[in-house]
């Protein structure tokens, strides 16, 4: 018997085990709890919202990740967590480097936030740079899809994603100890991952000490890296594994607060370090660092106009260096800091809201044999404010944010106002039924890059000129949500469509230098529609036997006036699945579909679609709230090749192939 027959045998004993253990039954109470935590999921309030409305009665699509989840998650990078949500793609720049695609925005059209703060790193600047924050270092993760630019900026202006972490402990144990124990194996790349978060009292004081450590090695996948079309150029290069593929990911971090009945204020900080392989380059390797420091202090205030005051600081020290045979070639340093300021209305005349005040500096550089980018500060300073008026049947939100962003180099200066507003109306026509129109008009600033840039880009084979001369970007956005919870039925629909004005993107210039293909950036007007749908359904009970099923779909259209298609946007995919939940045991079979993308920019290659299998298996052996789990899951099972439209390195590397993933989780 091979080694992969074995490891096959293995899970599904795994996965038998989780059907035969619906012996353990589940009593009539913990049925009550699973439903009072599928509630609590259902209401929780998402801190990215400037009005405080629940995760199901935002005006724009969004999806939240809670702890459980995250720490059952079998795939431990966040790019792998965050692909899985409806309307997300990432990079997949290899198993290390994958930063979000929403709706098909990417880059600096997506925020990246660490509990509401930037999180400072170089991951907008190069898709091989991997994001400076891991998935099972958080308590909850919250996308919101679409313009989020009235609180976070205009380079909010796709989407946001905020993984709050709790470094920073708002609130005192009922316990005198409480933690989590995360340890996991994947036979796919060899790979372990280990997390460890303890948190204890000390009268007010509450203290917080956490450590994540993901080790992978080489990665398996289905056949040859490299597509039929690029071996008939290239010759057929590595087949089975993926060379250069290994990664080390560590994470430390200490936090502390003072809680009273007045609020908290706390600090934290965090190192995190990561080597990495780069998949197109054999001989490429990332080493990076960085160190922050956090502070938030949250407090209550005696006004009836104003209620509540919030204040979060983060600087940060970010460095990387590209390595070629070991030897430094690239040194790229992100320095700076960033605060923001909230202040939450009470409600008066049922208007409630928030206006705030932020700011941001940081300076960022590239030396050596890729420095395409000069030496650059950037200042962004923001002000907003925003309002929700809620009448229980119907009711409607405002909004509206000033921004400015001075970009500096030694021999060039550009300055930017932008402005956004925003507004929508919703109705509640019966008790489980939310829908909502709302429209807003956003402005983003262009980036150092997009201005300054001026050399070769290893990472995406280009040779990258900035253009110094472009106008801002704007983009008038419509969506329309409706949400149905009826008769077992639970349904979602978003649909979505932005008129962009000067949109900037990449074209190339049909040159080549030394060997690679130019680029530079321009605008052009663009437009961007799709939806996603999901809808799940309870099927059938037999004593504590219960099946549910679900399914979403998520398309995207983007196309510019007088390019065409836009380029890595991603195709239909539909994901549909069922969930069988007996005793303290869940199994889950779900398959994935990806469609075929043949509306291609220009310049780039259509990418077959794909089907994946995956099978999952959760035992509670404990019956108790809190606990030990034990996670089987077998992605991928028919070793199918999937490529990601989306990712530069789509024709020289795969996804993974098949692989079973075991993690045991402890709450104690």
């Amino acid at each position: 018997m091979t080694f992969m027959r074995v490891k096959i045998f293995i899970f599904s004993a795994g996965f038998a085990l989780g059907f035969t253990s619906f012996a353990l039954a589940q009593t009539p109470d913990s049925v009550v709890n699973n439903q009072k935590a599928n509630a609590e999921e259902e209401t929780i309030i998402v801190t990215a919202s400037p009005v405080g409305a629940r995760a199901d009665e935002l005006l724009q699509g969004v999806t939240v990740m809670g702890q459980s989840a995250l720490a059952e998650d079998a795939s431990a990078g966040l790019g792998d967590v965050l692909d899985s949500m409806a309307g997300v793609s990432t990079t997949a720049f290899g198993p290390a480097a994958s930063r979000p695609i929403i709706r098909g925005l990417g880059g600096d059209r997506v925020r990246m936030l660490i509990n509401g703060v930037g999180i400072m790193d170089a991951s907008t600047a190069s898709p091989d740079h991997a994001v400076a924050a891991e998935a099972l270092e958080a308590t909850r993760i919250e996308v919101v899809r679409g313009p989020a630019a009235i609180v976070y900026g205009g380079n909010a202006i796709g989407g946001v994603v905020n993984v709050i972490d709790g470094r920073i402990p708002e609130t005192r144990l009922d316990a005198t100890i409480e933690g989590r124990l995360v340890a996991g194996v994947s036979s796919v790349d060899g790979g372990n991952v280990e997390a460890l978060r303890l948190r204890t009292n000390a009268g007010p004081l509450v203290f917080n000490a956490e450590a994540v450590h993901r080790h992978s090695g080489v990665e398996r996948i289905p056949g040859f890296a490299r597509t039929p079309a690029l071996r008939a150029i290239e010759g057929d290069g590595p087949q089975g594994r993926l060379p250069n593929s290994d990664l080390t990911f560590n994470t430390r971090a200490l936090g502390g607060s003072y809680v009273g009945n007045w609020g908290f204020s706390g600090v934290s900080l965090k190192r995190s370090t990561a080597n990495y392989g780069l998949p197109q380059e054999e001989a490429a390797r990332i080493d990076m660092a960085q160190t922050r420091l956090d502070a938030r202090t949250v407090t209550d205030l005696p006004f009836a106009a104003f209620d509540q005051f919030s204040v979060d600081f983060g600087i940060s020290d970010y460095r990387h260096f590209e390595l070629e045979d070991g030897t430094i070639g690239t040194r790229f340093d992100n320095e700076g800091w960033e605060m923001r300021s909230r202040v939450r209305q009470g409600e008066i005349g049922g208007w409630s809201g928030s206006l705030g005040f932020d700011a941001v500096r940081r300076t960022f550089s590239a030396l050596g044999d890729e420095a395409f980018l000069p030496k650059t500060r950037t200042r962004n300073l923001g002000a907003f404010i925003a309002e929700r008026l809620d009448y229980k049947t119907w009711g409607v939100e405002v909004g509206g944010r000033i921004e400015t962003r001075n970009l500096r180099t030694d021999f060039a200066v550009r300055d930017f106002t932008t402005t956004s507003f925003s507004g929508g109306a919703f109705v509640r026509p019966g008790a489980d039924i939310f829908l909502s129109l709302s429209a807003s008009r956003t402005e983003r600033a262009p980036t150092d890059i997009e201005l300054f840039s001026d050399g070769p880009h290893l990472a995406e084979s280009t040779f990258e000129h900035g253009n110094p001369a472009l106008k801002k970007e704007s983009a008038l956005s419509f969506e329309g949500i409706a949400r149905f919870h009826a008769k077992g039925w639970d349904t979602h629909i978003n649909l979505f469509h932005s008129n962009f004005d000067n949109f900037v993107f990449l074209s190339p210039t049909g040159a080549t230098i030394d060997g690679l293909t130019e680029f530079v950036y321009l605008q052009d007007n663009a437009k961007l529609y799709g939806t996603e749908i999901s809808v799940e359904r309870h099927l059938w009970t037999q004593g504590s036997w219960n099946l549910d099923g679900d399914a979403a779909l998520e398309y995207v259209r983007a196309r510019a006036d007088s390019f065409g298609n836009l380029p890595r946007i991603p195709p239909l995919e539909i994901t549909s699945g069922l969930t069988l939940l007996a005793g303290r045991v869940k199994s889950r079979a779900e398959f994935i579909w990806t469609n075929h993308q043949t509306r291609t920019a220009a310049f780039e290659t259509s990418t077959k679609g794909s089907t994946i299998i995956n099978l999952s298996t959760t035992i509670r052996p404990i019956a108790a709230k809190e606990g030990v789990r034990l996670v089987f899951k077998l992605d991928n099972l028919t070793n199918a090749v999937h490529r990601t439209h989306a990712s530069f390195l789509k024709q020289r590397v795969p996804a993974a192939g098949r692989s079973l993933r075991a993690r045991v989780v402890a709450d104690f």
